[in-house]
């Protein structure tokens, strides 16, 4: 380093003792021109290999001012003589290179002998005495001066607790993953941090207790057992239940009055960990009220669900087609590359470019412009038409998300439904990396919770039930997502007792859903476990037995035009498949017609079409006309008469038939004339329209037009014309 460098520092540090002579305890004066000042040194030094012990030093003081100014604590005597201390020895190894240094020694807590190996629980020793437990439990939040910068805390905080929660869980079956341990102790500091600068006291505190321990974790001196993976899922959900609070007040949707936070005790309980770290602190009642399944399920549908503390059990997690280190990367490595929008910008958007598409067809399509004879006009036109279908592809691609956050949410669901009924479930996920809909993705999550919780609850079998059936005691629960013939498939499986008919049926007779006398298929027994009240518990728990959950899962789901198929083995297992469209913003469609009135089927619903022969159309007794399709019989759709239209005609030999498919069922659509492929923007229809299930919006065409976009899975499944067409 030259001398003219070496002035520099040594300047920047003569500043830093001029800063420290003018603080005063009780003041957090200069602490922020303290970090900056610091930090440049540590920048100086950090690729200078002859300052390694400066460098060293450098890092020390940071970290100590750090603490200081994230936890909005104020200086003490013992701080500025810490402070003062490295000044001097900053002073000294600048012109000593070779002199070691050794960080200062406290009045609470002794640091190590090497700086490398020194922690940050151990500098922030000095922020928080170790007696100082008594601290509010409330915090107002200031919307009116740091409105802006809380919004962005709880985006943020959301995001490392997700990676926090995901972390744990891979740490419980990869205790020395210093990658992972490192990770969350970085997600808490930050979380830390921006409490401190807040003045969220509470979160603060319970964030540096939690510090501590994941220190002591990453240097290897506590072995992160089953207690310390409980308490740190503990921690993470006060802090989940605060932002949910908290953004519920910043969007006004709660009265600005104080929080609750209920951390004292599970900070207590860190400390005692630490001390003894083989011990299992039992937590306070206002942790487990916090941590009840309850507050899990209840807040699903919002992007920041919490969920209830298990016991030190446990639960074996897998990931289908790739390594679980290899998944927790990937989603570590696409956040990093992704960018906060306001939902409402992007929202206005995707409007904005639904009507730029609208506009440009009718452009295209317009009679006066056809009479136009000039080549430049048609090439601009042309390279127009171009570029709003790049830009519409592009919108729509911008509503695709994938399914893997909510998939990988229930490896928590399935670790803290296991751990207190004494089970142990091996999840398995599939197709994580499926996209669709980010409404769906959204409105997927609650019926997704419902279901995982009863399958642990209900099908999985105790271990030693299992054994008895010549099972493993280890149930198996797989998670799947695919695109299915134009649709979306969950798929949601286990190995355990299976759902046996005739206890539903007499479960169904008893709460009087049913009739004794009632005449049904498998199917439709198997379909009554969605009736609202109906559930065959034997007694009532905090998962189960209330007869909630299943009614709201089929609402749901029917709510997204979607259906549920159940397929069920008593003593082999049960699977639930969910079938959702794709109904997005802007989708691909196959435009029909039925006299002078417009349809669009979407085209990944479409399987063929063809003009049908007299020998082709045939009727069978009790199931209608049928058109022989390759060999196979497939019912015909009349869509005149769901609509109460005039056809050209109605003799098939002279329309169109279109096959759809959906969830893996086929009808025969007979149609007037197929008028072309083109991609519309889907409207919604109000309020008028909500019971007719054969729609799934409107659109306008390039002619001005109004065209309606039919629902393929009610086309598939329709059998009472009245009952559909509304």
């Amino acid at each position: 380093m030259n001398q003219e460098d070496l002035a520099k520092i040594q300047r920047w540090i003569d500043q830093i003792s001029s800063e420290i002579i003018l603080s005063e305890p009780g003041t957090d004066r200069s602490q922020f021109p303290l970090r900056d000042l610091i930090n440049s040194l540590v920048e100086k030094s950090v690729a200078q290999p002859d300052m390694a012990e400066f460098n060293a030093c450098s890092q020390f003081a940071l970290a100590f001012i750090e603490d200081l100014l994230f936890s909005c604590t104020p200086y003490t005597s013992a701080h500025l003589d810490a402070l003062n201390f490295l000044a001097a020895e900053l002073s000294l190894l600048l012109k000593d290179p070779a002199r070691k240094f050794s960080p200062p020694q406290t009045g609470t807590k002794s640091t190590q002998s090497s700086p490398t190996q020194s922690s940050v629980a151990d500098i922030s020793q000095l922020a928080y005495p170790s007696k100082d437990l008594d601290f509010e439990e409330t915090t107002s939040l200031n919307i009116a001066a740091d409105g802006d910068l809380l919004k962005e805390f709880c985006i943020e905080a959301n995001e490392h607790l997700e990676n926090i929660e995901q972390g744990v869980l891979f740490l419980e079956e990869n205790t020395s993953d210093h990658e992972t341990i490192s990770s969350i102790f970085r997600a808490f500091h930050t979380i830390k941090g921006g409490s401190g600068f807040l003045n969220i006291v509470p979160v603060n505190r319970l964030a540096h207790e939690l510090e501590n321990l994941l220190d002591l974790v990453r240097e290897g001196r506590i072995n992160p057992n089953g207690n310390i993976i409980t308490l740190i899922l503990d921690g993470a959900d006060v802090f989940r239940e605060f932002v949910a609070t908290a953004q519920d007040q910043l969007a006004g949707r709660q009265p600005l009055v104080p929080i609750f936070v209920p951390c004292r005790d599970l900070a207590g309980k860190v400390r005692t960990t630490i001390a003894n770290p083989d011990t299992t602190p039992a937590l306070s009642d206002a942790v487990q009220m916090q941590s009840k399944p309850s507050s899990f399920l209840s807040s699903a549908s919002t992007t920041t669900p919490s969920a209830e503390s298990a016991p030190s059990q446990k639960t074996e997690q897998k990931t289908a087609q790739e390594p679980k280190n290899a998944s927790r990367q990937k989603v570590s490595a696409s956040a990093s590359g992704m960018i906060k929008v306001d939902t409402r910008k992007f929202d206005s958007l995707m409007d904005l470019v639904g009507e730029l598409v609208i506009a440009q067809s009718l452009i295209a399509q317009d009679p006066d412009l056809r009479l136009v004879q000039s080549r430049n006009l048609l090439r601009n036109m042309s390279q127009l038409g171009r570029i709003t279908n790049e830009l519409q592809k592009t919108a729509m691609s911008l509503r695709m998300m994938p399914i893997r956050n909510t998939f990988q949410k229930m490896n928590r669901l399935v670790r803290d439904i296991a751990g207190p009924t004494g089970k142990n479930v091996d999840l398995i996920l599939h197709g994580e990396d499926t996209e669709m809909d980010r409404t769906i993705v959204e409105e997927l999550a609650d019926p997704l919770l419902h279901m995982v919780r009863n399958s642990v609850d209900h099908g999985i079998e105790m271990p030693a039930d299992r054994k008895a059936a010549g099972k493993s005691p280890v149930g198996t629960l797989r998670l799947s997502a695919s695109h299915v013939g134009g649709n979306i498939l969950i798929e949601i499986s286990d190995d355990g007792a299976g759902i046996r008919p005739d206890k539903v049926f007499a479960k169904a007779v008893e709460r009087g859903i049913i009739p004794p006398d009632a005449h049904l298929s498998e199917k439709e027994i198997y379909d009554l476990i969605f009736a609202p009240g109906f559930s065959t518990a034997e007694k009532v728990t905090d998962l189960s037995g209330r007869g909630v959950g299943m009614d709201v899962v089929k609402r749901n789901i029917s709510h997204l035009r979607g259906k549920i198929d159940i397929d069920s083995s008593p003593g082999q297992g049960t699977s639930f498949k969910i079938y959702l469209p794709l109904t997005l913003a802007i989708i691909d469609g196959l435009l029909v017609s039925i006299s002078d009135q417009r349809y669009i089927i979407p085209t990944l619903s479409v399987r063929e079409s063809f003009r049908p022969t007299s020998g082709m159309i045939s009727t069978v007794h009790g199931k209608g006309e049928m058109v022989n399709v390759r060999g196979k019989l497939c019912p015909l759709l009349r869509l005149y008469d769901v609509f109460g239209s005039s056809p050209r005609s109605t003799d098939p030999t002279e329309s169109m038939v279109v096959v759809v498919e959906s969830a893996h069922e086929e009808r025969c659509i007979l149609v007037d004339d197929l008028l072309g492929q083109q991609e519309v923007v889907i409207k919604s229809l109000g309020d008028s329209f909500k019971n007719n299930r054969m729609l799934a919006g409107a659109t306008i065409l390039g002619d001005g037009r109004v065209g309606l976009i039919l629902d393929p899975r009610a086309l598939v499944q329709i059998r009472e014309f009245n009952t559909l067409a509304g």
